[in-house]
């Protein structure tokens, strides 16, 4: 009796072990979870970027030309070939 109460002791502290272990995890997943969450927010990456940098650049879009542009003879545009 003495050899199987010492192993099932052994099994509760690992059991003991685990769960802590587990609650540890299940805490580092909530926060990442509220990470996300923020990190999805624009007004909060908009504020953490002018944390780290001074000037705040807006993402503007290059003006694209279309195929209609190209056919009028009256614009001013010249294609340019690009060496890879």
């Amino acid at each position: 009796m003495i050899f199987i109460a010492n192993k099932t002791r052994e099994i509760e502290k690992n059991n003991t072990n685990l769960k802590n272990k587990i609650s540890i995890i299940t805490e580092d997943i909530k926060i990442n979870k509220i990470e996300f969450i923020a990190h999805q927010n624009s007004s909060y990456l908009k504020k953490l970027y002018s944390i780290y940098f001074s000037e705040n650049k807006e993402n503007k879009a290059p003006s694209l030309i279309s195929i209609k542009m190209i056919i009028k003879d009256d614009n001013n545009i010249r294609l340019v070939k690009a060496k890879n």
